[in-house]
């Protein structure tokens, strides 16, 4: 069962009557305190949303936030760059991937929890691919 809602908004720009289709994913398994007890639910979440980008052609960027803007957000942009460092250079890199990113904006992936929680999702990933098991 999905761990996030998908929402789908018609956003109009009325001087010239162009419309564009706005996808927002919500996660909803995240508890209120602390990390997810895995990284599974979260790492089909991140793979979710850019299946779905991918899916409808999108140029645009993906904007991600939540309340503050550092911690769940920085384990989502951390995540999404260090899966795909393992796609496709077949390198792990979560202490620099947030070391960059924390130079972008201060704080990011902001508890120890969370910085954890990266490295255990990372895990799970590497666990549940053939393609790293040679």
């Amino acid at each position: 069962m999905p761990q996030y809602i998908l929402r789908e908004f018609k956003v109009t720009d009325t001087r010239d009557g162009q419309s564009k289709t706005i996808r927002q994913f919500q996660y909803t398994d995240w508890p209120e305190q602390g990390v997810p007890k895995t990284g599974e639910a979260f790492i089909d979440f991140v793979d979710q949303v850019h299946k779905t980008k991918d899916q409808f052609g999108q140029d645009g960027p993906i904007t991600v936030h939540c309340s503050a803007g550092i911690g769940r957000t920085g384990v989502f942009i951390t995540l999404s760059i260090v899966l795909e460092r393992m796609r496709y250079e077949g390198v792990v890199d979560i202490f620099h991937t947030v070391k960059i990113l924390r130079t972008q904006r201060p704080s990011m992936v902001q508890t120890e929890e969370q910085y954890h929680m990266c490295y255990m999702a990372a895990m799970e990933y590497l666990g549940s691919c053939d393609v790293y098991a040679m």
